[in-house]
Formats: C-alpha cells, structure tokens, sequence
C-alpha cells in the first residue's frame, strides 16, 4: 500500500485481524493467561473470559492454545455465527476435532462418539481444552444451558474437558441468570482496557512487529490515540490506521494530533452505546466495567477473577451447541509455559498468595438448582454398554 511507503513500512502494522505474529502481551493479559493455564491445568470445568469488544480476548485465547502442550492437553476452538447455529452441528464439529472421521446422524449415537474419543484422550494421560469465542452468540440463540451436558462428562471419577467461553460483557450475565451454568463456574476473568501507559506501548509494539520505527508517531499523535481509543486495541488499530493515510496525503513522514483528530471524526467511534464500553443490546455491567484507560498512567487493575466451589454434577444432559462455518468456525489447535495452580485461587498481580481483591470484583454467585436434562438415561445406558 502507498501510503505505508511513506513511513517505510513494508507491513500494516494496524491491521485488525487476530495475529500472534502481533499479540501484546500487557500485564492484564498475562495475569489472564496464567489463570487460564491454571485452570486447565487442574481441569477445571467452566471458565468464563469477557470484556469489551476490541480488547483482544480472541487474540488471548489463540495464544493460550499455542502455550498448551500437545503432550498434555487435546484443544480445540469453536466460533458459532449468529443466524446459523444449530445444536448437532456442534456437536458434529466437536466429534471431529476429537479425530471421528464419520460423526452419526443420531445425537445420543453422536454424543457417545465424543466420549469415546474424549476417553482416549484422557487413557492417552491428556486433557481436553473447549473453547468457544464469540459465545455470547449462544445466548442469542438460546442455547447458553444446553452446555451443561458437557460439564457433566466424566471419566473414572474426573472430568473429561475444560469448557472456556469467551465473550461480551452479556455473557457473564446470561450465566448467572442459568443456574444449570452458573453452579458449575469455577472462574471468572474480565479483560479490561488498556490504560494510557500500556496504550502507548501497545503502539509502539504494533509499529516494532512489522520492522518500524515508532517515531512515525509523534507525542501529541500517541497522547490523541490513546486518548480517542480510551484503551482498546481494535480502535487504536483503527485510529493509528486512518491518522497514517491522514499524514501520507498531507505529505508528512510522521503523524501528529492532527491526523488523529481528522482519523477520528471520520470513524466516529464512540457514537452511542460504544462511547460507554457497553455491548450492543446491553446495559452496561458496574461490576464488571474496565477502568477507563485514560484517567492516568498507573499501571491496569489485572484481570478480575471468580472462583466458586463446583458440586458433584449430576448424569449426563442434553448436549447442544451451535452452528458455524466450517471455513470460518474454528482455529487450528496448537501448543507452554505453564503457572502452578494452588487452591484456592490467587489473586492480584500474578503473586501467590496475595487475598486481597480488586474494589468492584464480581460478587459471589449464589447457588441455584439444576435441572436435569433429558438424556441423563440414555447417556448412562451408553456408558454401561
């Protein structure tokens, strides 16, 4: 592209696609990953990843995937699309994931392929690891509690996978509207925005990845970004994008807050709800909002975390979960650095040990019923035989 001549770029360095070539590793997100091995590492059931969109959960968890060991653990990604979910789906992709060549038709036939191969992974002294991003499609479809089967996998006495959902700030608050998930949460992680120091280092990463020097960004164009971005990735990609091609056509070999401010009035990003951090089609969440990433350079409040004790499940349920583009649903599973997990769980900046907690963390869930799913039966029949 032209305009990145001018800065003597041979890459985009803003290009708002999902490349670990380009992750950011901030002290939010390593406190994030951490627990996220932990939890895997303790096979753990449910764990649930939200934040705003654009603060780079997607990237955290590709990441994670890569840092698992294939010795160790068997992961897969999933990403449902919205308006062509469907249950079997799923549970079809899932299977061959898993490694079966020819998933059934039937779902009780095709729920007991998945333990079977899930069996093997675990007589292969492995782990399985499911996540799906974008989750918060599942609640728009209406199929958030249909995962409880999953969770209710087991196999001598111990879990058969680790479920991830990663999603918008809605997702927190459809699980706790679903006593059937909500009982089964073990932890919680709110990824919050960057705040205006590491937002400055996150430009000046995203300029060195590609071979760049980051003075083409002068002082009062990275205080105007960070700035107008309040501390999200995706829009300081946006922004530092437009503020370049601004610069190329004034003539100019390094942006300033000019640039910015003529990027920014043309996106027109904080328009609305998007101005107040909130999700589409939600009201924002007081205890789970990211502290606002310009008040000050101090460092990020690390990833808020949720750990409840998780009862003895009960037989199998109903396993459902949705549809997405065989093309475009899923990441390639890769493999770490692994941090020791202790009970109970760690909070703070990555120190064991440390109790205190971050003022606004999420309360402690309540406990709630279970309903019973209606291939518990079935289910038990298959494993008998």
């Amino acid at each position: 592209m032209e305009h990145l001549s001018t800065f003597k770029l041979t890459r985009d360095p803003f290009a708002n696609e999902p490349q670990l070539s380009s992750y950011y590793e901030s002290p939010c997100h390593a406190d994030a990953e951490r627990r996220l091995e932990r939890a895997a590492l303790q096979g753990k059931g449910l764990v649930v990843v939200t934040g705003q969109g654009g603060v780079g959960k997607t990237l955290l968890v590709r990441h994670l995937l890569e840092a698992l060991p294939e010795e160790m653990f068997e992961p897969c990604m999933l990403v449902p699309l919205p308006g062509i979910t469907d249950g079997h789906w799923i549970l079809d992709r899932f299977a061959r994931q898993l490694g079966v060549e020819e998933p059934a038709e039937d779902a009780q036939a095709l729920i007991g392929q998945i333990y079977e191969q899930l069996a093997v992974v675990r007589e292969d002294g492995r782990h399985t690891v499911l996540i799906f991003d974008e989750a918060q499609v599942l609640v728009d479809q209406g199929l958030l509690a249909e995962l409880r089967g999953l969770l209710n996998l087991e196999y001598e006495e111990r879990r058969m996978l680790t479920l991830v959902l990663v999603g918008l700030p809605s997702l927190a608050r459809a699980i706790r509207s679903e006593p059937a998930l909500r009982d089964r949460l073990d932890l919680r992680i709110e990824l919050p925005a960057l705040d205006a120091t590491y937002a400055a280092q996150y430009l000046s990463h995203r300029i060195l990845s590609v071979g760049g020097n980051p003075a083409i960004l002068d002082a009062s164009a990275v205080d105007a970004l960070v700035k107008a971005a309040r501390g999200v990735p995706r829009h300081l990609n946006s922004l530092a994008d437009g503020a370049l091609f601004e610069a190329h056509l004034a003539g100019r070999v390094a942006v300033s807050a000019v640039d910015v401010e003529r990027a920014a009035r043309d996106l027109d990003l904080f328009d609305g709800e998007e101005a107040s951090g909130s999700d589409a089609g939600g009201s924002p969440e007081p205890a789970m909002a990211p502290p606002n990433a310009v008040q000050g350079a101090q460092p990020p409040a690390l990833a808020r975390v949720r750990e409840t004790v998780v009862p003895e499940p009960p037989g199998v349920d109903e396993v459902v979960a949705a549809e997405t583009d065989p093309r475009l649903g899923l990441a390639e599973p890769v493999p770490t650095r692994l941090a020791e997990g202790l009970e109970p769980m760690e909070f703070g900046p990555g120190l064991p040990g440390s109790a205190a907690t971050e003022p606004g963390s999420p309360e402690i869930l309540e406990d709630g019923p279970t309903a019973e799913g209606e291939l518990d039966d079935l289910f038990a029949n298959l494993v008998d035989d």
